[in-house]
């Protein structure tokens, strides 16, 4: 079985967004990531969980409607 993990940085190329509204996701605790030291990491699995929680579809996603519900 293969798993795709995913760093802070790597998820910084997944979302259409800068590190600080990235910060504000991950020290909520609203993006499923566990916290390794000083850095996030996540898997595919759980991202996609995610997407489908929140009813996002990964391949067209409004990233500022979901920012907005979540952070604001």
């Amino acid at each position: 079985m293969e798993y795709n993990i995913f760093t802070k940085k790597e998820l910084l190329e997944i979302f259409p967004f800068g590190e600080t509204k990235l910060n504000k996701l991950l020290n909520t605790g609203v993006l499923p990531v566990v916290k390794v030291g000083r850095d996030y990491t996540t898997n595919q699995e759980r991202l996609n969980q995610w997407f489908k929680k929140m009813k996002v579809n990964r391949f067209f996603i409004n990233f500022k409607a979901v920012y907005n519900r979540i952070i604001k």
